[in-house]
Order: structure tokens, then sequence, then C-alpha cells
């Protein structure tokens, strides 16, 4: 038993780590995969609770800078981006859009640092490194200002579908992506590469802080401006047929003060009043506006 004890102590990690890899293997021969690429017992989609989704969010960013996510460009990457210069050349979202490639591609083996995919697909070139086949034309936090500088694009306030953004500007190489749709506030669904190391990925992401740039010839639709349509009140001036009622009156004071029972004693003072209200249309004969035009009987 001490002999036991003493092994058990002097190989404690080594167990555990034993022990992890057997669950593990367990666990991934045991359970089923499930289309999301999740591996349960049961094959249902895990519960996800949200701290766990915004820790997993937070993870992936720091992958992005942990895993060379955008190596810093070589000494031929810049002479190549030196000679691009003043390029120019035109293109439209739709054709940035028709670019992309499916999740999971990989560029026949070469990789895809995000910026080398971002700068394929505004430009359609993908080679800008010989010695590193998976660099872009610079690091990821650099693709939207180089894009404006060299191929004639242009910044943006809000981003729209095939925009190319440049983040992390806090951090040594940054990332790049291109726009799908919003999430939120902060958040979008972008489509990049590098978030499965050197392959093209579709998915969430904050983008706060971000700069997005579009094709210089890109013109956003124009909603048209609604104007309100304005209805000019008619005027009606006081005549001996009609009144415009004003604050404080009530309609046997203006009876009264027309002469308009005079001819219809018939109806009595309180009669005419309720017959002048039913002939306006007035409800409650004792609940009436200024600017209300009083007909008479």
């Amino acid at each position: 038993m001490k002999k036991i004890a003493n092994f058990i102590q002097n190989n404690l990690a080594f167990l555990i780590w034993l022990g992890v890899m057997g669950i593990c293997i367990i666990f991934t021969l045991s359970g089923i995969k499930t289309g999301e690429g999740y591996i349960t017992m049961s094959g249902e989609p895990p519960e996800i609770e949200e701290y766990t989704e915004r820790f997993i969010e937070e993870a992936n960013e720091a992958i992005y800078r942990i895993m060379n996510e955008d190596a810093p460009t070589d000494e031929e990457t810049i002479k190549a981006n030196e000679e691009e210069v003043g390029l120019g050349g035109s293109v439209t979202l739709k054709q940035v859009l028709a670019r992309r490639l499916p999740d999971g591609d990989n560029d026949n083996g070469l990789g895809w640092q995000c910026s080398k995919y971002t700068a394929y697909l505004a430009t359609g070139k993908r080679e800008y490194s010989k010695t590193h086949t998976d660099y872009g034309p610079v690091n990821g936090k650099d693709v939207a200002s180089w894009l404006v500088k060299n191929y004639g694009w242009k910044y943006t306030e809000t981003p729209v579908e095939g925009a190319i953004g440049s983040g992390g500007f806090n951090t040594k190489y940054g990332h790049t992506a291109m726009y799908l749709y919003s999430t939120g506030a902060n958040s979008a669904m972008v489509n990049d590469a590098n978030f499965t190391p050197l392959k093209v990925s579709t998915h969430n992401m904050n983008i706060s802080g971000w700069v997005w740039v579009v094709p210089g010839d890109y013109v956003a639709d124009i909603v048209p401006e609604v104007k309100p349509v304005i209805v000019e009140p008619t005027v009606v001036n006081n005549t001996e047929e009609t009144y415009i009622v004003r604050k404080g009156d009530t309609l046997g004071a203006i009876a009264r003060r027309l002469g308009w029972y005079t001819g219809s004693k018939m109806f009595g003072d309180d009669g005419y009043t309720q017959h002048l209200a039913e002939y306006n249309g007035i409800k409650n004969r004792g609940l009436i506006y200024p600017g209300q035009v009083i007909r008479r009987r």
C-alpha cells in the first residue's frame, strides 16, 4: 500500500492527465456529433449559458492574438506591396461577395491568414508572399487603410454586406473580416479566416471599434424622403348663417347672441339649442370647442 501511495504521489500529474485523456477518448468514441459540430452523448445540441457563450467569444478573440493569426509581413511582401501603391481599380460589393469561399477552405493547403483572405475578397489576388504563402499584404488591422490607399476604397460609418473591416488596433496584428449582417449593437456575423487556423470561417464576432471600407464606386441606396401632407384648414368667416366657436362659448349663448331664436319659438329656448346641436352633429350640446363651425338651423 505504501508503494502504491508513493507511486500515486510521485506521478499525480501524469495520472490526472491520463484520466482526462481517457475521459475525452471515451466521450469522443461514445458521443454523437450534432449538426453544429458539437459532440454530446444524446446527439442533441448542447445548452450553452449566456456567460459561457461570452467566454467562448472572448477566448476566440484571444486565440486570434496568440496563434499567429496575422504574422508579420516579410521583406518580400513589403517590396511587393510597395510596387502596388496606387493601383486603383474598380470592384463592386456584388463581386466581393461572389469571391466568398466555403467555410473550411484552406487555399489548397497554402492557408489563409485573415488579411490574405479579405485582401483576396477585395482584389481577387491570392498570393502576397512566396516565402509565407498564407500571409496577407499587411497586418489585419491595416487592411482597411491598405484598400483605401491602394485600391480606391472609401470608409463608411455604417457597414453593409460585403464591406471589409479592420479591428484590434490595441493588439500587435489586429484582425480583419468581411461584414455580412448585424447581430447586435456591437456584434455582427462575419466571414473571415483563421478562426479555425488558416481556414475560412463564418461566425458571430464583436466588432466594437472596427473601421469599415467599401469600394469607391459604391453608392448607398437612397431612401426617398417622405414629406408630410399638410392639410390647410378651411377658413370659415362668421356670417348670418354660420359662426366659429370661441373660447367660453355655449350653443345657447351663441343662439341668443346672434338672434337665431327668431322664427323658431316653436322649439323654445332649450329645444332650439338641442335642435342646433343635432343639426351640427354635436352629440353632447354642452361640449363644443374653439374653431368649431356652427351652422344655423
